[in-house]
């Protein structure tokens, strides 16, 4: 029997966030952690998930981030067992997981969320994994903190150091609460993306020290990288239309590297 979802369910909003949440919800009593520093959306925007490409990314991400807080509400107020969650932007959010796993005990959940950072989910990372209590949380972060601070000239070091640090941060609030972590290496890209010189020279990076902070720290590496790329580095033609977000061919390949990499530390998803 798992423990009662009144005992593990995460606060970090205010006092005043919460109530005004409660009172929006319509529901007495805990609820499952909203996510602070945002307004609620409007009943209109809770029709539909936000879209890539849309002109207010900001709008359609905080409007996905309701979507979850109704949803981490419902699998703890009804108990619901949890195997794996993904954590992580578009290329997770795009991913129609179901087929392409089965869960092998407790249901399979997608938190990405599309444009997210790795130091947004970071901070949403105990509203959206560790209240939910999974077995299994797999990440996949960063290549939108490349291109935003890209934008804004920042140094290579600061963000390698960025991203490295939000990532590591994800690990040991997993570890801490005894959730086992398979952490992936960035997909590369190709010259059909417009951010691909930067992160031809900044992904190998940030992979690789990603991959040394996963052995450090007990976590599984998933190598999707140089499962993906060709032989300068960038993400194989074939695997996506636009030189960044993987189709279906591209999922193939992350889901076979994913069950491998599970399956050789006796996980399952």
């Amino acid at each position: 029997m798992r423990r009662s979802p009144s005992n593990t369910i995460v606060w970090a909003s205010t006092v005043l966030a919460l109530v005004t949440w409660a009172s929006l919800a319509g529901c007495a009593g805990p609820q499952a952690l909203p996510h602070a520093g945002r307004t609620t959306p409007q009943k209109e925007q809770l029709t539909k998930p936000g879209k890539f490409g849309t002109a207010d990314k900001r709008a359609a991400a905080d409007t996905r981030r309701a979507f979850f807080d109704f949803w981490n509400e419902e699998i703890i107020r009804q108990d619901i067992a949890v195997g794996t969650v993904f954590m992580g932007d578009s290329i997770t959010e795009f991913w129609e997981l179901a087929a392409y796993f089965r869960p092998s005990s407790g249901v399979i959940l997608n938190r990405g969320i599309s444009g997210d950072l790795a130091v947004n989910m970071d901070r949403r990372f105990d509203a959206d994994v560790i209240q939910l209590r999974p077995r299994n949380v797999v990440i996949l972060a960063g290549t939108n903190d490349v291109a935003r601070m890209l934008e804004a000239k920042k140094s290579d070091q600061e963000i390698v150091q960025t991203v490295v640090r939000a990532v590591e941060s994800m690990l040991d609030k997993a570890r801490g609460a005894g959730v086992n972590v398979l952490v992936c290496s960035i997909v590369p890209t190709n010259p059909d993306t417009r951010d691909h010189p930067g992160k031809a020279r900044l992904l190998p990076q940030i992979n690789e020290q990603i991959k040394a902070t996963a052995a450090a720290k007990g976590c599984v590496y998933v190598d999707y990288w140089n499962r993906m790329r060709d032989p300068n580095g960038a993400l194989l033609k074939t695997l996506a239309r636009d030189g960044l977000h993987p189709h279906y061919a591209g999922y193939e390949i992350m889901a076979a590297t994913l069950h491998d990499a599970a399956k050789a530390h006796g996980l399952k998803l």
